[in-house]
């Protein structure tokens, strides 16, 4: 009956197998035991029950591994909602993940930006700190300056409005004064012109000095390592000699002129001729071309015209070459080519030509010059470490100023030069630091020395009545060619006669009684060196005229009783 139902079929195909109870399972399982039916036996009876029969094994068995499958499917149910569960806090917590991710690049790319500038404000704190460092040392390093520039600021700016008058007796000095003695050019200048100017309300320097206007401490120490005497004529002499537009003619009977110039230009190659040397064209053209030092010694009163173009600086040029005519050639001219003609003339006599080429300067001996001079002779003579240690000081010093002004103008040339942030400068600080400590150091070795040079000439002092008395009598000998002018006496032999006198005296360790022993004996050899030149009749005059001049620098005779005792009383006359 329930075969021949219409829906039997689909009834068996749509059935729930997992609905069957246990209890079901086990009723079909009692039945087919009860049955004891097979498969092949059901095919014999019925191939519809057959096909049932297959169909009921078939679930029965499906209900056997269903029932032990059951537990692995609530598990696997189980894990299944755990698992949708677990995706689903899986996904949160990506979500989550992705937002701490995302917010942690933020603070990541925060962070790098923090720390960039952190980096920056550290560079700029660094470069603050550097910089601070170097405006420290700027500042400690240039206060001792600041004082004496703002102290040079106030005098240039005073001396500028002074620069008119000091211009116009500089420019006089340079062009006329040179030919004069000391006397002469001390009357001309501060006698007359500086008068001249004033009674005219030219503005000019209340305290005038022609040498410190045109010449330096460094320079004027620097001559007198060289051997120039460190009186005012002798450097107003070098002044002359160097910063005139001229060539210099120097009128020079001492030989101070020569020996002086030759120790200044000995290392610039100086080549020295005189107008008789067979040769002494082609080594001035050498001169000329190369640049070098050029001396003509032993000038007199003829000056060989072939050097006229020279004297007169008649450069020509053609393009970029600068040439000179000297005699019938065309010699290329260097800058740098120095000219010095020095004459042993006392009074020579020199055409206007000549003065409108050259530059005439008197460099005969001055009783001050000539006195310390001497004054070296006797020390070297008497003690003689004591002249070489005085000889190491002024060259020692003279070197020391030179490096001193050379480290001033070179800090003032990197500060002038210093572009951008002078802080910044590591150069320029260290140049500063360097210039600082060296200047220091010199500075301190320039006051020792100046120590040591004052106690030197105070040691030294103890000859000088010595030195005195040697330049007295030379100017007596001097002096005799006003009476005769063939008396003539050459420094060089005069200090010959001063050198054999000091070997010839008497020798005595103690100073107050050496002294006399020297001065008698000094006094002895220049009365019988000039009166073995001297006319009878002029040797009582001579013998007078020395004795009165000593007389006279000890302090013994009054000038002016002397005159009324010779002259009379020249206002009655008049």
């Amino acid at each position: 009956m329930m075969m021949s139902a219409i829906d039997f079929k689909t009834s068996l195909t749509t059935m729930n197998v997992d609905a069957i109870s246990s209890s079901q399972m086990k009723a079909v399982k009692t039945i087919l035991r009860e049955m004891d039916m097979t498969y092949q036996r059901m095919t014999e009876i019925s191939s519809a029950g057959a096909g049932l029969f297959k169909f009921v094994m078939a679930v029965v068995g499906y209900c056997n591994v269903a029932k032990v499958i059951l537990p692995k499917r609530m598990a696997v149910a189980s894990l299944e909602k755990n698992l949708a569960l677990s995706k689903n806090e899986y996904d949160k917590i990506t979500k989550e993940l992705k937002a701490l991710n995302e917010e942690l690049a933020a603070l990541q790319e925060n962070f790098h930006k923090a720390k960039e500038e952190q980096q920056e404000l550290k560079s700029m704190a660094e470069v603050m700190e550097r910089r601070l460092r170097a405006a420290d040392k700027l500042i400690s390093g240039l206060e001792s300056e600041r004082v004496r520039w703002l102290k040079d600021l106030e005098a240039l700016q005073n001396e500028r409005v002074q620069l008119l008058g000091d211009c116009l007796l500089v420019s006089a000095f340079l062009s006329y004064t040179g030919a004069f003695n000391w006397e002469f050019r001390h009357e001309l200048i501060y006698g007359n012109w500086m008068v001249d100017l004033r009674a005219r309300k030219i503005p000019m320097s209340e305290n005038f000095k022609v040498e410190k206007l045109l010449a330096t401490e460094v320079e004027m120490s620097k001559w007198a390592s060289e051997g120039l005497p460190a009186d005012e004529l002798s450097i107003q002499n070098g002044i002359l000699t160097t910063k005139g537009s001229r060539f210099p003619l120097c009128i020079d009977p001492q030989q101070q002129a020569v020996n002086w110039i030759k120790r200044k230009e000995a290392q610039n190659n100086l080549k020295v001729c005189t107008f008789n040397d067979s040769d002494f064209l082609k080594h001035l053209e050498m001169a000329v071309t190369y640049g070098f030092p050029f001396l003509f010694e032993d000038v007199d009163e003829y000056i060989d015209p072939v050097i006229d173009n020279i004297l007169e600086k008649n450069i020509r040029s053609a393009g970029a070459r600068r040439f000179i005519v000297l005699g019938d050639k065309e010699v290329d001219y260097d800058p740098n080519f120095r000219l010095y003609l020095v004459s042993k003339l006392a009074n020579p006599t020199y055409s206007p030509k000549v003065f409108g080429s050259a530059i005439v300067i008197n460099y005969s001996v001055t009783f001050k010059g000539l006195q310390d001079q001497l004054l070296n002779v006797v020390v070297a003579h008497e003690r003689k470490e004591l002249e070489e240690q005085r000889e190491r000081l002024i060259t020692e010093m003279s070197q020391n100023k030179s490096l001193l002004k050379d480290l001033e103008d070179t800090l003032l040339r990197e500060l002038a030069s210093s572009t951008g942030m002078m802080l910044d400068n590591i150069e320029l600080i260290r140049t500063l630091e360097s210039t600082k400590t060296k200047a220091v150091e010199i500075a301190q070795k320039l006051t020792l020395a100046n120590q040591t040079s004052a106690e030197v000439e105070q040691s030294r002092d103890a000859y000088r009545p010595a030195a005195k008395c040697g330049a007295v009598l030379f100017f007596v000998l001097s002096e005799l060619a006003v009476i005769n002018p063939m008396y003539e006496y050459s420094l060089s032999a005069f200090l010959e006669v001063f050198n054999q006198s000091l070997a010839r005296s008497k020798p005595d360790p103690i100073l107050s009684k050496r002294l006399p022993k020297i001065i008698d004996t000094l006094k002895y050899a220049v009365y019988n060196y000039a009166c073995t030149g001297l006319f009878e009749n002029h040797k009582l005059m001579f013998s007078l005229q020395m004795t009165l001049k000593l007389m006279e620098a000890d302090g013994q005779i009054d000038t002016k009783e002397l005159d009324f005792f010779l002259k009379g009383n020249i206002s009655l006359e008049n």
